[in-house]
C-alpha cells in the first residue's frame, strides 16, 4: 500500500511539471510572436525593418556585405509633367497678374504669341524634391526670364532669352535639361551625355556646375564640368567612368576630349538637349568655330537654348544657322540695345589717370562693413599692381584674377574673396561674364573699356533682386563713350553727371577733366 501511494504521488508530481513546461513553452514562443509582430508594426510606422528581415528571436536577419553592395539601388525620383502642388500662401505673392500685366511690368516681348508665364513656383511641372530644395533655398517666385521661357522649353521647342546678367539665366535652362534627361533611360556604358551646356570662361562653367550638381543630386543626375587651363586626367575619368548625364565646359576642351580617340572619352551621338549660355560673349572671344565643330557632333534633331545678353548681327547669324522654329524673348527690353541693369545706383567720377588711385582708395575705404567689391582694369599688369598696393592703403585683403593666372591661383582666388578673406577684388573683363559671388556690393571701373564691357562688369552686383552701387572713374580719353552713356543711362533712369551730358553735347570733344574732379550730377562719390 505504501508503495502504491508513492507511485500516485510521483505520477502527479511528473505530470504538473509536464504542464509547466508547456505553460512556460507557449509563453516563449507568445512573446516571440509579439516580438515578431512588433517589427511588422514597426516597419508599418516608422519605415525601418520588415517582418521578413527579423529572425526567430525577433531580431533584424544580418545580411553579407556582398549581398548589401550588389543590391539594386533605388530609381531616382521623376520629373515627369504631372500637376503642380496647390500653391502656398506664399507662393502666390505677386502672382495675381495677368499675363499682359507680368510681362509689361517685366519688359517681356516677343515677336509672336507667349504661353502664360509660370509666376510661382507651385505652377511648375518639377518634382516634389525639387520643389522642397526651392522651398528650403527660400525661392518663392521664378526670375521674369524663367517664368517666361520655362513654358516654351517644356514643350521641347528652341528658345532664344535675350536678358541681361544676373536674370536667373541658370536655373532658366537646367530645369528644362533636368526635366528632359529624366524621361530618358539610364546612361549606358560607352554612352555620352544627354545634355550640354557651353559657357565662354571656366569660371561661369564651374559656377554653372555648382548649380547643377545642387539640382541634380535632388533628382539623381550626374553633372560633369570641363575646362581648359586644368590637367586633362581627371576630366577624362569623369567623362568616362562616371557616365554623367549633363555635360558642362567650355568649347575648346569639349573639343579637345570629343577628339581623343584612343580610346574614345565621350560623344555626342545620343545628347539631344543643348544650351549656348551668354553666346555673345562666346562670339566676341572667337569660339565660333569650336562651337560649329561641337554642333556638328551633334543629332539634328535637338532642343537648343540660346541665351545671351545682346542681340548683335553675328549673334543673330548664328543662332538662325542653328536654331529651328525658335521662339525669341526679351526680358527688359534688351533685344536691340544695351540695357543696364535698373537695380544698380552708377555713380561716376570725373579726375585724370595720376589721381585715380587716390580716389579708388577712398571709395573703397568707405565700403560698408562686410561688402565686396570688384575693380576691374584693362591691363593684367595694372590688376597685380593695384591689388599689392591698395592692401596696405585700405587695411583689407585683396586678390587679382586675370588670364595670367594658373588655374588654381584663379580659384584661390575666387575662393578668397568669395569667404571674404579678400574682400576686394581686382580683375580684367575674364570676370565681368558669368562671376557670380553673392554679397557684391560695389563694382569699381578704374579704367573705362567699351559701353558693351561697362553694362556686363557692373552686372556683378545688383544680382537675382539685389541692389548695387559701381563707380566708374572718368577721365579725358572717355569722352568718346560720353554720347552712349548718356543714353545708356537715361535708359536706366540714372541721372547723367554733368561732364558727361557736356562731352556728349560736344559729340566727344569735351574739356579736359581736372584733377579730382566732382561727380557731376547725382554722380559724385566721395
Amino acid at each position: 500500500k505504501d508503495k502504491k501511494d508513492k507511485k500516485d504521488k510521483k505520477d502527479k508530481k511528473d505530470k504538473k511539471e509536464i504542464k509547466v513546461d508547456t505553460a512556460q513553452e507557449g509563453s516563449a514562443k507568445k512573446q516571440k510572436s509579439e516580438k515578431i509582430a512588433a517589427g511588422g508594426d514597426k516597419l508599418k510606422e516608422g519605415g525601418e525593418v520588415s517582418a521578413e528581415q527579423l529572425d526567430d528571436n525577433g531580431k533584424p536577419r544580418r545580411r553579407s556585405p556582398r549581398l548589401i553592395a550588389t543590391m539594386p539601388s533605388a530609381a531616382p525620383p521623376s520629373l515627369a509633367l504631372e500637376p503642380a502642388p496647390e500653391p502656398t500662401n506664399d507662393s502666390k505673392i505677386g502672382a495675381v497678374m495677368s499675363a499682359a500685366e507680368y510681362r509689361k511690368q517685366h519688359s517681356i516681348t516677343s515677336d509672336e504669341p507667349l504661353p502664360d508665364p509660370l509666376q510661382a513656383f507651385s505652377d511648375a511641372p518639377f518634382d516634389a524634391k525639387v520643389h522642397s530644395l526651392f522651398s528650403k533655398l527660400g525661392f518663392t517666385q521664378p526670375s521674369p526670364v524663367q517664368a517666361q521661357s520655362w513654358p516654351i522649353a517644356f514643350t521641347g521647342r528652341d528658345v532664344i532669352a535675350i536678358a541681361k546678367t544676373g536674370s536667373g539665366k541658370t536655373l532658366g535652362f537646367l530645369m528644362p535639361a533636368f526635366d528632359m534627361i529624366l524621361k530618358k533611360p539610364p546612361i549606358k556604358q560607352g554612352q555620352g551625355p544627354l545634355a550640354l551646356v557651353m559657357a565662354p570662361t571656366r569660371e561661369l562653367a564651374q559656377q554653372i556646375n555648382v548649380e547643377a550638381d545642387k539640382f541634380g543630386r535632388a533628382v539623381g543626375i550626374k553633372v560633369a564640368c570641363v575646362y581648359g587651363g586644368a590637367p586633362k586626367g581627371p576630366q577624362i575619368g569623369e567623362l568616362s567612368r562616371g557616365k554623367p548625364a549633363l555635360l558642362i565646359g567650355t568649347p575648346g576642351r569639349i573639343n579637345d576630349l570629343l577628339s581623343l580617340d584612343r580610346p574614345a572619352v565621350t560623344n555626342l551621338n545620343t545628347c539631344g538637349f543643348l544650351v549656348l549660355d551668354e553666346a555673345d560673349r562666346m562670339l566676341d572671344m572667337g569660339f565660333q568655330p569650336q562651337i560649329e565643330q561641337v554642333m556638328e557632333r551633334m543629332p539634328k534633331e535637338r532642343q537648343t537654348l540660346f541665351y545671351t545678353a545682346t542681340w548683335p548681327k553675328e549673334v543673330r547669324s548664328l543662332a538662325s544657322a542653328y536654331l529651328k522654329d525658335a521662339a525669341k524673348i526679351s526680358i527688359g527690353g534688351g533685344a536691340d540695345k544695351l540695357v543696364a541693369n535698373k537695380a544698380i545706383t552708377q555713380a561716376f567720377r570725373e579726375t585724370d589717370e595720376a589721381s585715380k588711385e587716390e580716389v579708388l582708395v577712398g571709395a573703397l575705404k568707405e565700403m560698408q562693413t562686410g561688402g565686396r567689391a570688384i575693380v576691374f582694369c584693362n591691363t593684367k599688369a595694372r590688376c597685380e599692381e593695384l591689388a599689392w598696393s591698395a592692401r596696405s592703403k585700405i587695411g583689407s585683403g585683396t586678390c587679382a584674377l586675370h588670364g595670367d593666372k594658373d588655374q588654381w591661383q584663379r580659384e584661390k582666388a575666387l575662393q578668397q574673396f568669395t569667404n571674404g578673406s579678400c574682400p576686394v577684388m581686382f580683375a580684367t573683363d575674364v570676370a565681368a561674364r558669368g562671376l557670380d559671388v553673392k554679397g557684391v556690393t560695389l563694382v569699381v571701373n578704374f579704367d573705362m573699356g567699351d559701353v558693351e564691357s561697362y553694362v556686363h562688369r557692373i552686372g556683378r552686383t545688383g544680382r537675382a533682386g539685389s541692389t548695387g552701387e559701381s563707380l566708374t572713374l572718368w577721365t579725358y580719353k572717355d569722352r568718346k563713350l560720353a554720347a552712349d552713356m548718356a543714353k545708356l543711362l537715361r535708359e536706366a533712369g540714372q541721372a547723367v553727371p554733368d561732364f558727361i551730358e557736356s562731352a556728349a553735347a560736344r559729340g566727344g570733344r569735351g574739356g579736359k577733366g581736372g584733377k579730382g574732379g566732382k561727380g557731376g550730377k547725382g554722380g559724385g562719390r566721395g
